[in-house]
């Protein structure tokens, strides 16, 4: 096989990027009262906010969607406008998280109530129009835990609607792109060549520490 040069390679990036972020708070006032009120298969839904120009509405089940996600508190993030046009359908990248109060205890970001992020794609025709947990978190543990409080409960959606196709373009091969080739790169200037010589240096030393550890393990 022929030696690629730094002059033949070139490069292509698919880029995903978000038309457009959101994040909104549903403060859930009266809680005991709320899940009186609310029964399972029934919900309440938040005011309507915007992103990316479409309408959305965070729901909330506060003893699940229906009877087999019963005890459960069931969250969905619901598209709701009416654009029946042919551009109905968007993608949607979304996770749901319980709030801290304020003045209460420290919570590490992995001890907080949260769903794992959900890509999907609303569409205001059929059942895509909302879509979440039928499962976010068992009821009880909700009622034992720090985030309600006082009778209050604030549930967090983040959000980032991204635009469709992908972008594609061709750029210029940098010199970390022909080092993850193999190729060598055709240093024209001191910053490119300080650049390899640092990372030869690193890379050299470490292979000089790896050997010595496995010699050493075996006493050599």
């Amino acid at each position: 096989m022929s030696t690629t040069t730094a002059a033949e390679v070139t490069v292509s990036t698919a880029v995903a990027t978000a038309a457009a972020t959101k994040c909104h708070m549903f403060k859930i006032l009266g809680y005991k009262r709320i899940k009186a009120m609310y029964g399972t298969g029934k919900c309440i839904d938040s005011c309507r906010f915007e992103a990316a120009g479409r309408t959305w509405r965070i729901r909330f089940y506060p003893d699940g969607d229906n009877r087999e996600n019963a005890g459960h508190a069931s969250l969905f993030l619901k598209l709701d406008d009416d654009d029946d046009t042919g551009n109905g359908k968007v993608l949607v990248e979304f996770k749901f998280s319980l709030v801290c109060h304020r003045g209460g205890w420290h919570t590490a970001a992995g001890d907080q109530p949260q769903s794992g992020t959900l890509t999907a794609t609303f569409s205001n025709k059929g059942n895509n129009k909302a879509l979440g947990y039928s499962q976010f978190m068992k009821r009880r543990d909700l009622e034992q835990s720090r985030f309600l409080r006082d009778d209050c409960l604030a549930i967090r959606c983040d959000m980032a609607v991204l635009d469709s196709p992908v972008d594609v373009k061709e750029q210029a091969a940098q010199a970390h792109d022909l080092q993850r080739l193999g190729v060598a790169c055709d240093c024209k200037d001191d910053a490119c060549k300080s650049y390899h010589l640092r990372n030869a240096s690193f890379s050299f030393k470490f292979r000089e520490a790896l050997l010595k550890l496995f010699l050493g393990c075996f006493h050599v």
